[in-house]
């Protein structure tokens, strides 16, 4: 059984090392989407032993976004893809290779998620599923991973929050997670990532709205952080 990944990255070494070998203990093949990475990120990943392919116009634009995840995996031979932001981890609680053959032992050809919503003041010391303490979040259940032989199109929307997949189309029964591991390391730390990404919104993005989160103050931020904090609870 073959698994390939692609990954969306700007900025993301922080992170890297953790995101990649999560994914390297299930994926054969990791490909990083980078959207013109400033801090090294596209040497880095290349460094691990992914495959780095740019995109986009260097601005963050959902548009770009999802065209390029309703394109990237047309080529895979593999059995599963897994399209997916870099902050996104695909998790199960039993081994992943044994799910993942289950899931095609059934004929299953979409996944059905679950989104959590990681919280944490730290970062991961070793392995990124150190930390699973969050909260189930809806908008996160994301379709992430599918098989492109059977799959002949995603049909994204913005964000990759819903898809309108064609093709032999077989939902599964059971889910895996998509753990979201944006707000880690603290809440100055997602109070820095924001303000990174609020002038490289594009103009396609305001004119839609798209990504007006990143607008959020400060105070904001902390104020939610602390309420979400307090509904967090471990996942394992």
């Amino acid at each position: 059984m073959i698994v390939d990944a692609y990954l969306l990255c700007w900025n993301e070494k922080e992170i890297m090392p953790f995101v990649v070998k999560h994914y390297q203990r299930f994926c054969d093949n990791i490909t990083i989407l980078d959207n013109y990475s400033t801090d090294g990120s596209d040497e880095f990943a290349r460094s691990l032993g992914c495959e780095v392919v740019k995109f986009g116009n260097k601005f963050f634009d959902d548009e770009e976004n999802r065209m390029i995840k309703n394109e990237c995996w047309k080529s895979s031979n593999a059995d599963w893809v897994i399209v997916a932001d870099f902050d996104e981890a695909l998790f199960d609680c039993e081994s992943m290779h044994i799910s993942l053959q289950k899931h095609k032992d059934k004929c299953v050809t979409i996944i059905k998620t679950i989104g959590w919503q990681i919280m944490s003041n730290e970062m991961p010391k070793e392995n990124l599923t150190e930390i699973t303490n969050g909260y189930e979040f809806s908008n996160y259940a994301k379709s992430i991973i599918f098989n492109p032989k059977e799959i002949t199109s995603i049909n994204y929307n913005a964000g990759a929050h819903r898809c309108s997949p064609s093709g032999n189309v077989m939902w599964s029964e059971d889910y895996l997670y998509v753990m979201h591991y944006k707000h880690i390391g603290g809440v100055e730390r997602t109070i820095k990532r924001y303000k990174e990404y609020q002038p490289r919104m594009s103009k396609n993005n305001r004119k839609n709205g798209w990504g007006v989160h990143y607008n959020r103050t400060p105070a904001s931020l902390r104020h939610e952080w602390n309420e979400r904090m307090e509904k967090s609870k471990p996942l394992i």
